[in-house]
């Protein structure tokens, strides 16, 4: 009995088969191979086994790789699903083990591997440069520049945002399910060929309650810009500060819907493969609360959770600013710090790595969230009626304008005609029998008359 090396293809002889034995075999490639018995014996003592390759026996072949920093982190992850098992590829994690909050501080340690955050990262600063862009062609717009500039960031983000939680909530899987090495770039092109209508959903919704954000806080600041004039405009402001109030809140919840709608699809990434827009839109709605704003239930500690990170990033990257900001003055002999373009892209990249971090564990709680729910789309085929409606319906008539059923008899094979059973209601007509002579057949009379003689 014998394998053939996964990296280098070289054939090596395992003997202890015969016994279902696991065992570690070093290659000359340099990798160490485990080799992971079935847990079926099979019978090999037949000599036609001699010969075979181990893995038509059942058996598993792994390589062994140095443990890396994250190795750990994504062990206790598998772990914690009940997927560590050598044979639990390809199965999904029970949904009862990903509910537990408890799987949220691995994913956390998950999120920040550096394989997933600088890609998001990077992500997170191209969408941050745009305001470079806004700031070049709208220069001449005086005081609506920076409101321009706003307004672009916050839509580039959004949609980086997106892409960033879809792909790590992809790569993420693929590390834990199907125990395949964590690439960002695979994840991404993995996503952009078989979960098209997924990112496109995600894409969609994120610019929708970005957008909605946008609105009000465009709203607020016109209501505030207007008190800046004085008179009846001032007086106008005051009084519509309940409306500025509302527009603020109004603002709290389009990000809060945002972060629900990178959570719920990060939920769908599992069962998004090879989806239709309307499966991943009927999979999305069914993972949404009945708000409409909030998600389901078994994303709620992931949404805390992902709240107050986002806080803690934030006073993380506040107090960096104001410690360079400090440093720099003190460097410079008290004199103010300049607000050129360097101190811009510094702080540009602090928010990015901030981000990356952030969308990260956003995109590993949504993965946990959607395997604690578990699939309620079909995976058959989807039919006509289904793809135009968005729901499962049947072309039936209404009961009283069915046809009544009818027993086929088989058709001749020749002519192709089918003879059809008479009717229930009618009577079956009287056979009609035949003499052997040429005559009439005769009949009896039912009168008690007598008959004429001849």
């Amino acid at each position: 009995m014998h394998f053939a090396c996964p990296r280098c293809a070289r054939k090596h002889a395992f003997p202890a088969a015969r016994m279902n034995a696991a065992g570690r075999v070093p290659c000359r490639c340099g990798a160490t191979l485990t080799l992971d018995p079935p847990r079926t014996r099979r019978p090999t003592s037949s000599r036609d086994l001699a010969d075979a390759d181990i893995v038509s026996l059942g058996y598993v072949i792994r390589v062994e790789r140095a443990a890396r920093a994250f190795d750990g982190v994504h062990n206790s992850l598998r772990d914690g699903l009940g997927m560590g098992a050598p044979d639990a590829s390809g199965g999904l994690p029970d949904p009862a083990r990903a509910a537990r909050p408890a799987l949220l501080w691995p994913a956390l340690g998950a999120a920040w591997d550096p394989r997933l955050t600088l890609p998001s990262a990077a992500l997170g600063f191209a969408a941050l440069s745009t305001r470079w862009i806004v700031r070049t062609f709208a220069a001449r717009a005086g005081s609506l520049t920076r409101l321009l500039e706003f307004v672009a960031v916050l839509i580039a983000c959004a949609l980086a945002a997106a892409v960033a939680a879809v792909t790590s909530a992809a790569a993420i899987h693929d590390v834990v399910v199907d125990r395949r090495p964590l690439s960002f770039g695979a994840a991404l092109r993995s996503v952009l060929r078989w979960r098209r209508a997924l990112l496109a959903s995600a894409i969609r919704e994120s610019l929708m309650f970005a957008l909605g954000a946008v609105s009000a806080v465009i709203a607020v600041a016109s209501m505030i810009a207007v008190g800046e004039r004085g008179g009846f405009a001032t007086q106008l402001s005051r009084a519509t500060a309940p409306l500025q109030i509302a527009g603020l809140l109004i603002a709290f919840a389009s990000i809060l819907a945002l972060i629900g709608a990178l959570l719920v699809h990060g939920g769908v990434t599992p069962y998004g493969t090879g989806r239709l827009g309307v499966q991943i839109a009927v999979e999305t709605r069914r993972l949404w609360g009945r708000p409409g704003l909030v998600p389901a239930r078994p994303f709620a500690p992931g949404l805390l959770a992902a709240l107050l990170l986002g806080a803690g990033l934030a006073a993380v990257v506040l107090a960096t600013e104001q410690a360079w900001n400090a440093v720099a003055a003190a460097l410079a002999m008290g004199s103010a710090v300049p607000h050129v373009a360097g101190w811009q892209v510094g702080v540009d990249l602090l928010c990015a790595l901030a981000g990356g971090v952030w969308t990260s564990f956003i995109g590993v709680a949504g993965l946990l969230g959607g395997y604690a729910l578990g699939s309620g789309a079909p995976t058959e085929p989807v039919r006509a009626p289904e793809i135009i409606t968005g729901t499962q319906q049947h072309l039936e008539l209404p009961a009283e304008e069915r046809p009544p059923p009818t027993r086929l008899a088989s058709p001749d094979v020749v002519t192709g005609l089918v003879t059809l059973p008479p009717a229930a209601d009618e009577p079956p007509a009287p056979e009609k029998r035949e003499s052997r002579g040429s005559g009439p057949v005769p009949t009896l009379s039912h009168s008690s008359a007598p008959r004429p003689r001849s």
